[in-house]
């Protein structure tokens, strides 16, 4: 028997405490009411003929075998080294800043609560973080074979690209709830983001330059761009920071959207046409817009960063993203 109930009040206050953060606020509620109600002893092994043969033996009792959750929780510790490389260990582990695990909503309680519960035990250090993510689920319902509404990830990316699919996993999936997915989601938040949005500022920007060129200096009217430029590093940490990459993205959206209403603002075409001496400054303002997208958006889409910031630099012009 493993000796659950005599961690409860420790991993109550780990909890509670933030010790171990677990996100969103909603699971750690969850783990604090579960822990509250009373932890039970339990076995982390079962017979054979009722596990079906399922499971680690027992050393020494091949009547019994370890449940595969328990021997799978100490591949955290035993993957770095633990029992097998020290510096490993005290690497990945044990000297770690952060020690985050990303889980489904359905495994919280052996991550937050039998998970803390077995390193308390053997006197080591536990996790800091936990972040509970959702499902997904397709047209209102939980994907499954048996429903058939299961898609190949790789089927999808080969229909709409991975620029699609990685943006609406970053822009439409929620920090907390399920998340509905359709292709035509996907395809409509591709178009309204990265071709019509991003795309089409970048693309403006290219053909204006290689046609009223140079781009020189910052235009003194752009405040709101600017704004949205400077406040785009802070809220992509801080939103990251909080695993909520919706706001991270948004955030680059944004500056986006500030870009192509200072294009429709200043109507470089008419200051060209007009031999204005602000039109290099105008077009400089947009160039490092376009470059500061780049950057933001590298993590999250590097092939579409790289074309972004070949473009900037001179690149024959061509649609950054294609319409779906």
């Amino acid at each position: 028997m493993r000796r659950l109930s005599r961690y409860q009040e420790r991993v109550e206050e780990l909890v509670a405490d933030e010790v171990i953060r677990v996100e969103p606020l909603s699971r750690k509620k969850e783990v604090l009411a579960f822990v509250r109600s009373g932890l039970d002893d339990s076995s982390v092994s079962r017979s054979t003929a009722r596990a079906r043969g399922w499971g680690i033996s027992v050393p020494g009792d091949p009547g019994q075998v370890v449940y595969v959750w328990f021997d799978a929780l100490a591949n955290y510790i035993t993957a770095p080294g633990y029992g097998t490389d020290d510096a490993g260990y005290r690497y990945w582990w044990d000297g770690a800043d952060e020690r985050v695990h990303v889980i489904g909503k359905g495994i919280i309680r052996f991550h937050a609560v039998y998970w803390p519960a077995m390193l308390l035990s053997a006197g080591l250090r536990p996790p800091t973080t936990i972040f509970v993510h959702e499902y997904l689920i397709a047209g209102g319902e939980k994907i499954s074979k048996s429903l058939g509404n299961a898609e190949d990830p790789a089927d999808i990316v080969a229909a709409h690209g991975s620029d699609a699919v990685r943006w609406w996993l970053l822009r439409e999936v929620a920090r907390a709830g399920d998340t509905d997915y359709t292709a035509e989601r996907l395809v409509a938040r591709a178009n309204e983001d990265l071709a019509n949005n991003i795309g089409n500022l970048v693309n403006r920007t290219a053909t204006m330059i290689a046609k009223f060129g140079p781009a020189i200096g910052h235009d003194p009217r752009a405040t709101d761009l600017r704004a949205a430029r400077a406040e785009a590093t802070g809220t992509i940490d801080r939103a990251l920071a909080d695993f909520d990459f919706r706001r991270a993205v948004e955030a680059v959206t944004r500056i986006a959207t500030e870009a192509n209403r200072h294009i429709q603002t200043t109507k470089p075409w008419a200051l060209a046409k007009q031999g204005s001496p602000e039109l290099p400054a105008v077009l400089g303002e947009l160039l490092t817009t376009c470059r500061e997208i780049a950057d933001h958006l590298t993590p999250f889409l590097p092939a579409a960063a790289a074309r972004i910031m070949a473009q900037c630099a001179g690149a024959p012009i061509a649609p950054v993203f294609l319409r779906l």
